[in-house]
């Protein structure tokens, strides 16, 4: 009953217009006083402070000062440069550059949103100029842009893993193959979307010498990826000092090698990284209170019985998890939705017998696909803002977009070897 009652004021509060961490904490609150639980309201102070004490959480604004670093130099350009020698020869290939740019530029960023800003300001005119309509155009970059958050190093998997007490390094290399999955699927619809519709039937194959010319420029940038994701799974640095070593590599690239950005911009880029770090620093302090409830009133073992008591099969609970999550996607960014789902579906999880590593990939890959689902998601603005199309309308284009995306994501759930398989062999 009072998970029930939980997940009902929670949702109702959202749907309102309740800015969410004030949603999160009246989640909290309210059943304390409405059912009589005793619990001291003085103890939601003190887990909400001590939910962002731990010292692991000051790798998220690092990794957003790296990810912003990268994302406002000419990194970008070189990327984009690379892909476009790779693959613009292809049918399709203009939209093929712009998801294996932001597969390469996601394995740099992080972030989606900047993922899709960067590829999206310098391809989405090009696309238009080549015949591509604006609206699958916008499309095509607000799906590839959130392939940032699947393929590491990911904000919602290192959350995941702090939250859930999961290796962030067997995390990170089980969102690689996903990743590349979302990024396949991308590019067979531009592959047809070009072959059919005449707009970019393909051309000359780039020259061995202007590719390899191309690679050789955006090689720093490629570097900073295997930095972080060797390091971590060495053993040799924790995702923390990782994320540090991501800042300081990111200022080395951007100011020593590529000279496209200004130590004198640092400050104000430091200023905007910390803005966005405290953000989220507070959504994860007010749901480390619900967390607090929902572990002291059994709420894990509720769900467990109750998910249970319709299926004893773990797809079943699987596609609970998918449904939830995408019902989600539709109104939170995907650091909350990770954080209020994960203490329920972790325990669910580990009684069917499903790896965690496993279950984080498959969460992760809910909210990603979120990302570019209205009213919020958050690519979408990004991708309407840049090609004048309303956003709506950018959906509506995106069909073959979301049906390939449900299939990766239906791919990676129920075929456990996509995710944890590299990590085993690695093991």
């Amino acid at each position: 009953m009072i998970l029930l009652f939980v997940t009902v004021v929670f949702l109702v509060s959202v749907f309102l217009g309740v800015p969410l961490v004030w949603a999160i904490l009246m989640t909290a609150v309210l059943p304390i006083l409405v059912f009589d639980l005793g619990h001291p309201l003085q103890a939601l102070f003190l887990n909400f402070i001590g939910g962002v004490e731990p010292n692991h959480f000051i790798a998220v604004p690092l990794f957003i000062v790296a990810g912003e670093l990268m994302s406002r130099g000419g990194v970008g350009l070189r990327i984009i440069a690379f892909a476009r020698a790779a693959l613009g020869f292809l049918p399709g290939g203009l939209g093929m550059v712009v998801v294996g740019a932001s597969m390469l530029f996601g394995g740099i960023s992080g972030s989606a949103i900047a993922d899709s800003a960067a590829i999206g300001s310098v391809m989405i005119p090009a696309m238009k100029k080549h015949g591509y309509t604006p609206a699958f155009a916008g499309g095509l970059v607000a799906a590839a842009g959130t392939i940032g958050i699947i393929i590491p190093p990911s904000i919602p998997m290192l959350i995941y893993g702090f939250v859930g007490g999961v290796s962030v390094a067997d995390l990170f290399i089980a969102g690689i193959v996903p990743g590349l999955i979302f990024g396949l699927f991308f590019m067979a619809v531009c592959y047809y979307v070009g072959k059919t519709s005449g707009a970019d039937p393909g051309g000359e194959r780039t020259s061995p010498t202007e590719l390899g010319r191309a690679f050789v420029a955006s090689l720093p940038a490629l570097l900073m990826p295997v930095l972080i994701l060797g390091g971590i799974f060495s053993g040799f640095v924790t995702p923390t000092e990782a994320a540090s070593l991501a800042v300081v590599y990111g200022l080395f690239v951007t100011v020593v090698v590529y000279r496209d950005f200004r130590l004198a911009d640092l400050p104000r880029l430091i200023i905007d990284a910390f803005v966005t770090s405290a953000v989220v620093m507070v959504v994860i302090g007010a749901t480390t209170v619900l967390g607090w409830l929902i572990t002291l009133e059994q709420m894990p073992q509720v769900l467990v019985a109750a998910v249970q008591a319709v299926s004893t099969s773990p797809w079943t609970f699987l596609l609970f998890v998918n449904v939830t999550l995408l019902v989600l996607g539709l109104v939170l960014d995907p650091v909350p939705a990770i954080l209020l789902t994960a203490p329920l579906f972790l325990p669910t999880a580990m009684a069917y017998g499903i790896d965690p590593v496993h279950l984080g990939v498959i969460m992760t890959c809910n909210v990603a696909v979120g990302l570019f689902t209205p009213p919020v998601g958050a690519t979408l603005y990004v991708a309407s803002r840049i090609s004048g199309v309303g956003v709506l309308t950018i959906a509506r284009s995106m069909g073959p977009l979301y049906v390939v995306a449900i299939a990766s994501l239906l791919l990676v759930t129920y075929v456990p070897s996509v995710s944890v398989g590299v990590v085993q062999l690695l093991r």
